[in-house]
Parts: structure tokens; C-alpha cells; sequence
């Protein structure tokens, strides 16, 4: 994973930017080695765009399930919960960026499109420019040129009315079939994951048959209860252990575990490395 960060230091004129959307970051993410699972997990302070330029994955947004490939456009909007899995390959490429100030007439700040309609649409014909556009982002975003960064924030305000664009055009809002227990079932766990809750609990608390739930739940989220609260107490691991100087127990117990032990191996068992090799990981990263 290279991450690219835009210089505040070289804006050379703010106020021309007016009510333009802000870039945050630019990140490209290649090879085998960058297909790390990262876990049920929202971002409150941003929008974030997602560009498949090679190989695919599993990817859960907002609920729903979406196998990606080449060519897919993925959109995280602010608040919304997200678990991302992309396939292990030699070729995989996966190009995104974080957006703040993103303002559109109608919905809430950083969101893009309405939580009706669909996460993930196919570049089709917009390829090479979506592509393209990515690849000058990132090279303004190392540039050292005044105006670099005003350059920058101007083409990604380009992409993001390409990706506008491509919504628009599909008219038909995603229809939500998704059932009234299954709702609440899944906020319970989001309201409540980070304490002892157990599957029994939910059944018990709600009065359904626990079979029938589990099918229902995996049939419109994509996983079964329980493992969509396992995925969303390490997705809260992984972002404790990058932001926080919490210490391994710690972490555990915030997000539910009281047995190190169990934590370890369950977050293994997901992310594919134990705790301590995920954080070295992404700190190398970011050198």
C-alpha cells in the first residue's frame, strides 16, 4: 500500500478553492500482500472513493453484499459501515481517495448519493478517464510545484462529477428489501457489540427462532450474525490499534473480549496476522 498525502504547506491559495470538495489522501494498493481484510468499520469525518483497476474482492456496504471486479466504482459515504475483502493476487491494483467537504444540495455532508441507491456501479466507458484522473491526482500530490494542490482538489472535484455522472445516469434506486427484524437485529449488534453480546441474547431479546434469523440475516447482509459481529469488533481492533497507544488487553476489552487469547486467534483467524504483525504493517506503510 503507498499512500500519497496532500501538502497543505503548498496551497497556495485557499479561498480560490471556494465550496470545491477537499482531498485527503490518495492511496494505491498492489500486489498479493495488499489484499489485507479490513473489517466492519466507518468513517464519520469523510467520504472516501474506491477504483478496482485490477482483480476483485468481496465487498459488504451498508449491509449489503457486492463481489467487485475491474472497472468497479466503490462509494463509502460518510457514516456508512463497510467491510472490505479484497481477493489475494499478483495483479490486483485498488486506487482510492478520502474526500472531505463534499457538498451536495440535498443530502448530509460528505455523501455523494442517497443511502438508497447503489455502493458499487461499473465505470463502463469512463475507464481510462477515471483511471487517468487517479494517476495525475497522485502525481500533483507528490508535486512540489506551486499550484499542485489546487490542481489536485480540481480534478478530483473532475472525478467525483464523472462518478455523479455515472449514478445519474442508472435512475433506479436500489430497492431496500431488507425485513424489519433484520434491521434491528443488525443495529442491535452495531448499538451494542462492543459488549459480551451473544447471539443467544439477540434471540432471546427479540423472541425470534435462531435458525430462521440466521438464514434471513446472511440471505440480506451477506453474513451470519455472529460473524458480522466478530468482523465488526476486529474492525474496531484495527482501527484502535492505528490510532490509539491502547495496549493489546486493552483493545480486547473494548471491543468484547475479556480472553487475550481468544482475541488473538479470532483476529488472526480474520485479518490473516496476529495483532502486533497488523500494526507494524501498516506503520511500515507509512514511512
Amino acid at each position: 500500500m503507498i499512500t500519497f498525502c496532500l501538502n497543505n504547506e503548498n496551497l497556495t491559495n485557499e479561498e480560490s478553492l471556494g465550496s470545491l470538495a477537499r482531498l485527503l489522501f490518495v492511496c494505491k494498493a498492489s500486489g498479493k500482500d495488499a489484499a489485507m481484510p479490513r473489517t466492519m468499520h466507518k468513517h464519520e469525518e469523510r467520504f472516501e472513493l474506491m477504483f478496482i483497476v485490477r482483480g476483485g474482492g468481496t465487498f459488504n456496504i451498508d449491509g449489503r453484499r457486492y463481489d467487485v471486479t475491474k472497472g468497479d466504482i466503490l462509494i463509502f459515504n460518510s457514516g456508512v459501515l463497510h467491510d472490505e475483502n479484497p481477493t489475494p493476487s499478483a495483479d490486483l491494483e485498488i486506487l482510492s481517495c478520502g474526500v472531505d467537504r463534499l457538498s451536495i444540495t440535498g443530502l448530509p455532508l460528505n455523501n455523494l448519493t442517497k443511502r438508497t441507491q447503489l455502493a458499487v456501479m461499473p465505470s463502463g466507458s469512463q475507464y481510462e478517464a477515471i483511471h487517468s484522473i487517479f494517476h495525475q491526482i497522485s502525481e500533483y500530490t507528490l508535486s512540489t510545484t506551486s499550484y499542485s494542490n489546487e490542481v489536485a482538489t480540481h480534478l478530483l472535484n473532475a472525478l467525483l462529477n464523472i462518478c455523479k455522472s455515472i449514478w445519474m445516469d442508472k435512475h433506479d434506486e436500489e430497492e431496500r428489501l431488507e425485513s424489519e427484524v433484520v434491521h434491528q437485529v443488525r443495529d442491535l449488534i452495531v448499538d451494542n457489540y462492543k459488549q459480551g453480546l451473544l447471539f443467544n441474547d439477540i434471540t432471546e431479546k427479540l423472541n425470534l427462532d435462531k435458525f430462521l434469523l440466521n438464514r434471513l440475516f446472511k440471505y440480506y447482509v451477506g453474513y451470519p450474525p455472529k460473524q458480522f459481529l466478530t468482523r465488526m469488533r476486529i474492525g474496531e481492533a484495527q482501527s484502535l490499534l492505528l490510532t490509539t497507544k491502547l495496549s493489546l488487553p486493552e483493545i480486547a476489552s473494548e471491543v468484547g473480549y475479556d480472553n487475550i487469547n481468544n482475541f488473538h486467534r479470532i483476529f488472526n483467524n480474520v485479518v490473516g496476522m496476529s495483532p502486533v504483525r497488523y500494526k507494524k504493517f501498516w506503520l511500515a506503510q507509512k514511512k
